[in-house]
């Protein structure tokens, strides 16, 4: 699925907010392939950085989101540079 993801796919609570942020992307398809790229890349994707954690260090991240799930909402931010 991930494969597939593209943001003109892309859902929201509000209508106008899909609308507002594709408005805002001059370049879809370029927009996709960058995201697909900042996901796959062997170098400088995320599914790269991840395979080269340790198991250690990929618990600390698991454990790092779940956080940011209990507490919610912008904490995310607040914790990321915390971190």
């Amino acid at each position: 699925k991930l494969r597939e993801l593209k943001v003109e796919d892309m859902k929201a609570s509000r209508p106008e907010d899909v609308e507002e942020i594709l408005a805002k992307i001059p370049d879809k398809a370029v927009f996709n392939a960058a995201l697909q790229a900042l996901i796959f890349d062997d170098r400088i994707g995320l599914l790269a950085a991840w395979r080269e954690k340790d198991t250690e260090a990929q618990m600390v991240s698991v454990g790092r989101i779940i956080r940011w799930q209990v507490v919610g909402g912008d904490a995310i931010w607040r914790n990321w540079a915390s971190e």
